[in-house]
């Protein structure tokens, strides 16, 4: 076996081992070793790495009058800066949070006004990391980033910038850009133990289009070029009435992707129990071969949103640390 290949494998295994106890809280090393398939000895050396990084606590419990040490991610030790951007009527809201690595808030702030120039945004970001640096920024913004250019965004101050770029620039802290119904699909998807299967999003905003995130295998798909789940460029008609286009849109997702979990933020559209019901018995007539998928229209979209960021920081800091 080659130098380049114990290192991959080192790195899937400290991948792996991060993964178990951030799914499954403490662990010990022999539940670990017998989840991985790998040596007690193994599991020690790879504990040991994580140690190094003061990412993972030691704790004792009793078992059989013995104590056994347990095992548990310590994720106050990084913090993530989320920050969401959007648009209402002619005002920019920049919502700054600073979490740990669970996505706990440890402070916020907002800037809700009109602005002329991304100048502005970034200054107000660069303020809320001065004092205390995060480990990256995860930025959520309707559209998408294609070749390094925000494109298709509802916050009209973005197009055309390369907002990696500027955020870096202006407050040397690295970023991720995603969209915001990504993000939020992610989000539920992990809340509800659905991000290892397949996992639809779909979000119908108030005064804009709406939009689809996909999850499979936990990872986003954003297809060939970053524009999967771009909904409004779909055949079904935009001036129909909005009950038949949820309809509609719901139809096409169950039967082309077949997924188990399908999220569906209608919160800003004031929907009754009555129009909901409607919606799911068409579903259930139109596509009675599909019985497994699971539809919920109970959560809350920004909710969702900014735990996806969290998520999305959280596996960023985990696939950087196995690497090295």
């Amino acid at each position: 076996m080659t130098l380049e290949n114990q290192f991959s494998r080192r790195q899937r295994n400290l991948l792996t081992v991060l993964q178990l106890l951030d799914t499954n809280g403490a662990l010990s090393a022999k539940q670990l070793s017998e989840m991985t398939n790998l040596s007690v000895v193994s599991i020690n050396k790879l504990i040991d790495v994580l140690s190094q990084n003061n990412l993972i606590d030691l704790n004792f419990i009793n078992t059989r009058g013995r104590r056994a040490k347990i095992y548990q991610i310590n994720y106050k030790n990084v913090n993530l800066g989320l920050i969401q951007i959007s648009q209402v009527n002619s005002e920019i809201i920049v919502d700054y949070s600073l979490t740990d690595l669970s996505g706990e808030t440890l402070q916020k702030a907002t800037l809700r006004k009109k602005i002329d120039s991304i100048s502005e945004i970034l200054n107000f970001i660069k303020e809320q990391t001065q004092s205390n640096k995060p480990y990256k920024l995860i930025v959520g913004v309707s559209g998408d980033e294609m070749e390094d250019i925000m494109q298709l965004s509802d916050v009209s101050i973005l197009e055309g910038i390369n907002l990696s770029k500027a955020l870096k620039i202006s407050t040397e802290v690295d970023s991720i850009i995603i969209n915001d119904v990504n993000a939020a699909t992610l989000g539920s998807a992990t809340q509800l133990k659905q991000n290892q299967n397949s996992a639809v999003g779909i979000y119908f905003p108030k005064d804009f289009g709406p939009g689809v995130g996909i999850v499979i295998n936990n990872q986003l798909i954003t297809g060939a070029d970053g524009l999967a789940g771009e909904i409004v460029y779909s055949s079904i008609n935009q001036n129909s009435e909005i009950q038949q286009q949820i309809t509609d849109h719901l139809q096409n997702i169950i039967a082309f992707l077949n997924p188990n979990l399908v999220t569906v933020y209608i919160d800003e559209l004031n929907f009754s129990a009555f129009q909901i019901t409607q919606i799911i018995q068409t579903l259930h007539r139109n596509l009675p071969l599909h019985q497994n998928y699971r539809l919920d229209f109970n959560r809350n979209f920004q909710q969702d949103y900014l735990l996806g960021l969290a998520t999305i920081g959280k596996n960023d800091y985990f696939e950087i640390l196995s690497s090295n």
